[in-house]
């Protein structure tokens, strides 16, 4: 049988919502990797999958990527890609989707996308679409908004879903429902508006535009060396955020106005924080998806794919491909495999708390990262691009992410909830972050964990995703081909 003469292409495993797969699949894939004589495999998890058409569009950019790194592919390397129930709006500039569809309306397609991918969810997804389409102007409206997103999130507590809710475990108080739920709803779009005029700001300020400054937010300003090292548990941080937000202590204060400040409100501006607050508990609900599906789903499968082969595994997740990834090394663990069966694992832009691989959490009497222990589970380098200039993991995120009940009183929101792809992962031993042009010189054999600053490529050039969508660069393909040749 004639070898390929560019890189292997083993098609796609495919999950279903609660982790479900056909295991004749699996052993398909297994058998065709046994005998292609693929050295190298890359298992690539990203999140736009809102139909065929656009998740097939994204795996070719990826294996365009790699195929570049490789000048033009190799036989020798092989790409699969992971499908699972995700989605992205189609204004997120994410590729296979239209680039920006515009914040005043959810469109028939992105509905369509919703109902799609969250099927459990059409009697609140109707309306919360209907509400954002309507516009209403008045109050009782957003308690209309507030009631629907809690019922398109809503899950019983037996519900084996509820437990990837956290990027942490072990907490005296385990922490499951995201704040923007609970929290007075037209106060949390009132948050979410102020926070994309602020990126919107920050990117006029970038691009030399005249733009009224308020409340001390400027464009992304980082030190000569990408980060200003700080203690041990906050790690590598930004000199400055894109928003202010996110650098201040406590959580969104609670009540709304009343009286004739609530009367004289802005409802458009409010509406716009609307659709962004639909956005992230979308994220949220998907997040929750992503951890079950790498546990229970991927990470069991991953010890099969090598079987019979000398095949060296690398994993690759992307936003919110990154968690799914991340947990497919409990999954991994779960399997009772040989313990170490990764060569390689990189986050790209990863949605998921930087906190994920530490073992105890600042601000928190007990308790560690959700991976805390797993760095083992993988023979090679564990890599992590992160990005100041990131505008959804520096300032959406981690204003989605945080908790009822929270502590942050004595820490800033985007040090307590910050991303992976933001500021890199923090609350471990390792070096300090080196940038993207200086990383295909490190050793990765020598470090337990490397951060890469790719601000220089991936940069905030639209609102409200930003440059994370946008990892497709030859610096981001060099990196995945080197984390091969370090393996």
């Amino acid at each position: 049988m004639p070898q390929p003469t560019a890189s292997h292409d083993f098609g796609t495993l495919s999950f279903g919502s609660r982790a479900q797969f056909e295991p004749a699949q699996v052993e398909s894939v297994c058998e065709e990797v046994r005998g292609s004589g693929v050295r190298d495999l890359y298992v690539v998890a990203h999140g736009v999958h809102n139909d065929k058409e656009a998740a097939a569009t994204a795996d070719g950019a990826f294996r365009d990527m790699l195929d570049e790194a490789w000048d033009g592919g190799t036989p020798e390397v092989g790409f699969l890609g992971v499908h699972w129930p995700s989605l992205c709006f189609r204004d997120e500039g994410a590729p296979g989707l239209t680039l920006h569809e515009g914040e005043e309306e959810v469109t028939r397609a992105t509905a369509d996308d919703l109902h799609r991918q969250l099927p459990d969810g059409e009697g609140p997804l109707s309306e919360i679409v209907a509400l954002l389409n309507e516009r209403p102007e008045r109050e009782g409206a957003f308690d209309d908004l507030g009631s629907a997103l809690r019922g398109l999130a809503e899950i019983p507590l037996q519900d084996p879903v509820a437990e990837f809710a956290s990027d942490a475990e072990g907490e005296v108080l385990p922490q499951t429902d995201p704040l923007m739920l609970f929290e007075d709803t037209r106060t949390v779009c009132a948050e979410f508006a102020g926070a994309l005029r602020d990126l919107r700001r920050a990117l006029a300020l970038r691009a030399g535009a005249p733009a009224h400054h308020e409340s001390g937010t400027g464009p992304s300003e980082v030190s000569d060396g990408g980060s200003l090292v700080e203690s041990r548990a906050a790690g590598p941080r930004p000199a400055r955020p894109l928003s202010d937000r996110v650098n201040r202590a406590g959580t969104v204060a609670a009540g709304g106005p009343v009286g004739e400040t609530a009367r004289a409100a802005d409802y458009a501006d409010l509406w716009t924080g609307a659709r962004e607050l639909f956005r992230q508990v979308v994220r949220h609900v998907l997040r929750r998806r992503a951890g079950l599906i790498g546990q229970a789903g991927l990470g069991p499968c991953l010890p099969v794919l090598a079987q019979g082969s000398d095949v060296r595994l690398h994993l690759v997740g992307h936003g919110l491909g990154a968690r799914l990834a991340g947990f497919a090394l409990r999954g991994l663990e779960d399997s009772g495999a040989d313990p170490v069966a990764l060569s390689s694992l990189t986050f790209l832009q990863g949605e998921m708390s930087h906190f994920a691989f530490a073992d105890s959490l600042p601000q928190q009497v007990s308790g560690h990262g959700a991976l805390w222990s797993r760095r083992r589970l993988v023979q090679g380098p564990l890599l992590c691009t992160f990005s100041h200039l990131d505008s959804h993991l520096g300032v959406l995120y981690p204003l989605s992410a945080q908790m009822i009940g929270d502590s942050s009183e004595l820490a800033t929101t985007a040090r307590k909830w910050g991303a992976l792809g933001f500021d890199g992962i923090q609350g471990v031993d390792g070096p300090p972050p080196v940038g993207i042009e200086e990383a295909p010189e490190q050793d990765g054999r020598q470090v337990p964990y490397l951060n890469v600053d790719v601000s220089e490529v991936i940069r905030c050039e639209d609102v409200p995703m930003g440059g994370h969508h946008r990892v497709f660069h030859p610096e981001i393909g060099r990196l995945l081909r080197r984390a091969a040749e370090w393996a």
